[in-house]
């Protein structure tokens, strides 16, 4: 009856490895490190085109410097 329940406590401390877990958590990491890559190419790269500013003044009063 002892070493029943002995295997018992041990079946449930033992926590089974899922290898799903782990593929999981790689794809989140490599996904993670492309994010990271793009956010850092973009905040480098300032090719972008810019919206030319508007005074609301000009907008209100058109021709008036």
């Amino acid at each position: 009856m002892d070493t029943t329940f002995d295997d018992l406590v041990e079946a449930v401390k033992a926590t089974p490895k899922s290898a799903r877990l782990g593929v999981v958590l790689v794809t989140f990491a490599i996904l993670a490190a492309f994010a990271g890559v793009d956010v850092a190419l973009k905040a480098t790269v300032h090719d972008e085109p810019q919206l030319p500013t508007v005074d609301i003044g000009q907008i209100l009063h058109p021709g008036v410097v």
